[in-house]
């Protein structure tokens, strides 16, 4: 059983989706959804200083629709960061210890 995290848009577009960020899972590294704008753990702490931190274009939530603080989530990210199943994913890379995948992570 995991939770998954996501930016929620401030001012709702017609045009507007929410951004899956990844996954926290017992037993295992935070598992990132990678995306165009996010391919690294730095690009992921830069975008969300930027969208949600200095410009405030987007609230972080969980999955059970609690608000998280950017702070908790890195505070999550990097205590899950010693955590490894040795299980290997195909849809997962590990780019500089932090694993990405570039398919959805839930449902």
């Amino acid at each position: 059983m995991g939770t998954n995290y996501f930016a929620i848009s401030k001012q709702p577009r017609v045009h507007d989706r929410m951004v899956h960020l990844g996954k926290a899972s017992g037993g295992w590294r935070f598992l990132f959804h990678e995306t165009d704008d996010i391919k690294t753990y730095p690009q992921f702490v830069q975008w969300l200083e930027k969208n949600i931190t200095e410009k405030g274009e987007y609230v972080l939530m969980n999955e059970y629709e609690e608000e998280v603080a950017v702070e908790e989530l890195l505070e999550l990210i990097q205590s899950m960061q010693g955590e490894d199943n040795p299980r290997n994913f195909s849809n997962a890379r590990d780019v500089d210890g932090y694993r990405f995948s570039i398919h959805q992570v839930f449902m």
